[in-house]
């Protein structure tokens, strides 16, 4: 393998490619699978974009490579032992301190030809950040200037450590282990926002854990692109580039990959602390690796923004035949809770995620929640825009449509229901008419055949046997029964045909009149203002309270309650009285079937009323008048004309 080319060689190659996608190209191809190579190349290339008069010559490169510090160098009170490090835009070496304590220190300088304006700002806002924090698992800062070149550099805690993923895997810790240490994470990244810092690149590289006594400490390094909330941190403040991403892209918060600073806020870190957390229970983060490596700058933010990371527990039974009963259920949601692509729905802050991670291991219900059905009904409306509103334009109309027919249908197999019924009634009385018919024409010959031996034997009135006596009483009664049962027939026929001409207007009369609970008590109280309720009625079979029509519904739903009495009083008795047209009879088919609702009604809420025999024989028999009271008046039907 030929060994890979320098850095600043990689980055003027590059700036001569005019296209981003062409200089993206060359890059994957140059750096290979070096992430770090490609990161730093990538450094150079945006500090160089921002200041023209970095790096303006190949000879002014070599010059400044000639001076970078090494093994053996010394930097104020400082002599540097080894490299242990590098980033972007220092190098990290182990130091040993001579004065006033005789220590060794990790000492971050700023390396040869980093040394733009927005490089120097981002390298003191960490040495700012640092020093503001007092914190047992952050590392402490201990002294910073510059060299002789300029550069700068700081002095901070030497963390003898490995990355916190690598110390679990190491130690082959369990899950109850694990959870332990990333509640000290939490604490650690809790002070830090509490002193107004945003660490911004939260991943296991940048916690570390070492082994002090026997026991595990976990410290947090490396705050070189925190973000101050609300303050500036240095005086040569710098500006987030728009079109940069900050942070590592598989532990990147979804309003990182957005690039819109001022959207950033602490629950990015948040996101970042839960894609640890997923990575420590499973092994893999949710983002596939090799995938954001691979994929151009707008896939990896859609990437970032919109995949939805799944259940640990789920991952684990990916990779393993083993079934994860210990991530199921409470720690599946306090991950997938600081995972939330919406930052309001995250906690709101770490101390809060350590706090339902102690809950958990001390078995007490944790705060997280499976999310609910319309959270889960919104996300995917998010994500599936444009087909949703089509559709849930269709649904409506379809909804609308099905209402307006529901309701058309059912008053229409109503008015089909009750002219059934009216023609069943007028059927059968057909049949009783029929046979009334039958047996007065064999009265009427049997009559016929009497009265022609009667004058065979020429005999007066007085001497008529008494079979004939009989035999005219029944055929009299039985003629007089058939002409009711005619003009019966006659009026009911009539009636049907005006229920049919009348049925429009009266739904209309239903439908405008309004039915609220306010109309309904006001019907109420007019029922109720006396002992007697005194109902009039119509040839149509409608019904009038005090002259005002009032429509059999609204009418049922006023009965459908007792009427409150006064409290200090006993409950007084009451009774129903119904008033119809002259000549009207009770068991008339326009009356008969709303009486009988009326008297059930009236019966159920305890009123007294004589609208059938049968009625008053049972309120007789439930209710028989107690010997020191006086019976109630019976309620009568009062013939009256039409009002």
């Amino acid at each position: 393998m030929q060994p890979a080319l320098a850095p600043e060689i990689i980055m003027e190659k590059a700036l001569e490619i005019q296209g981003s996608e062409e200089r993206a190209a060359y890059l994957d191809t140059t750096c290979g699978g070096d992430a770090a190579l490609r990161e730093e190349v990538e450094s150079l290339i945006a500090a160089h974009l921002e200041d023209d008069t970095f790096m303006t010559a190949a000879v002014d490169t070599l010059w400044r490579e000639a001076r970078r510090e090494g093994e053996g160098d010394r930097i104020g009170r400082y002599k540097l032992l080894q490299q242990i490090g590098e980033g972007g835009f220092g190098t990290v070496f182990l130091a040993e301190q001579s004065q006033p304590v005789r220590r060794q220190v990790a000492l971050k300088v700023i390396k040869p030809g980093m040394d733009s304006k927005e490089v120097i700002a981002r390298f003191e806002a960490e040495r700012q950040a640092l020093a503001l924090m007092d914190h047992p698992h952050i590392a402490k800062v201990h002294d910073a200037g510059t060299t002789d070149g300029g550069r700068p550099y700081f002095v901070m805690e030497l963390v003898n450590g490995v990355p916190i993923t690598q110390y679990c895997a190491d130690h082959d810790l369990d899950t109850r282990a694990r959870l332990e240490l990333f509640t000290d994470v939490c604490a650690a990244i809790q002070h830090a926002h509490q002193k107004g810092i945003i660490h911004r690149d939260v991943k296991p590289s940048n916690i570390l854990v070492s082994h002090h006594d026997d026991q595990a400490e976990v410290k947090v390094i490396d705050f070189g692109i925190a973000k101050a909330i609300g303050m500036e941190l240095t005086e040569k403040s710098f500006v987030t580039l728009h079109d940069r991403m900050m942070g590592t892209p598989q532990y990147m918060s979804p309003e990182q990959a957005e690039l819109h600073p001022l959207a950033v806020d602490t629950r990015s870190d948040i996101y970042s602390l839960g894609v640890i957390l997923f990575e420590l229970l499973t092994g893999t983060t949710p983002l596939d690796v090799g995938q954001l490596r691979h994929a151009t700058y707008a896939e990896m933010q859609r990437l970032i923004r919109e995949v939805i990371p799944p259940r640990p527990s789920a991952r684990v039974a990916e990779k393993s035949a083993v079934s994860p009963r210990s991530l199921r259920g409470d720690l599946d949601w306090i991950v997938l809770k600081a995972l939330e692509k919406d930052p309001a729905r995250r906690y709101e802050s770490a101390g809060a995620m350590a706090n339902d991670l102690q809950r958990f291991l001390h078995h007490i219900p944790v705060k997280a929640r499976s999310p609910s059905m319309a959270y889960v009904l919104q996300r995917f409306a998010r994500r599936h825009r444009g087909p949703v509103i089509a559709g849930t334009a269709l649904l409506l109309m379809l909804i609308l449509g099905s209402v307006g027919t529901s309701i058309g249908m059912k008053r229409a197999l109503d008015a089909k229901a009750q002219l059934e019924h009216k023609n069943a009634e007028l059927d059968q009385q057909k049949l009783e008419l029929l046979d009334a018919k039958q047996r007065l024409a064999g009265l009427l010959e049997s009559n016929q055949k009497m009265l022609d031996e009667i004058s065979k034997r020429n005999t007066n009135d007085t001497e008529l046997p008494s079979e004939f006596q009989t035999l005219r009483k029944e055929n009299q009664e039985l003629l007089d029964k058939v002409q009711n049962e005619v003009a019966n027939q006659e009026r009911y026929a009539e009636e049907i045909e005006r229920l049919k001409r009348a049925n429009v207007k009266l739904e209309k009369l239903i439908t405008e009149f309004d039915e609220s609970d306010e109309s309904v008590e006001l019907v109420r109280r007019g029922l109720f203002a006396e002992l007697v309720t005194s109902l009039t009625a119509n040839e149509r079979g409608q019904f009038y309270l005090n002259g005002k029509l009032i429509p059999f519904p609204t009418l049922l739903k006023a009965f459908a309650a007792a009427p409150d009495d006064d409290a200090e009083e006993k409950p007084k008795p009451r009774r129903l009285e119904v008033t119809l047209p002259v000549g009207a009879n009770p068991t008339d088919a326009v009356y008969h079937f709303r009486l009988k609702e009326l008297a059930a009604a009236a019966e159920k809420i305890g009123m007294r009323q004589n609208l059938f025999e049968m009625n008053l024989e049972k309120i007789a028999e439930k209710e028989p008048a107690q010997p020191e009271e006086k019976p109630f008046p019976k309620a009568i039907v009062i013939p009256h004309d039409e009002p």
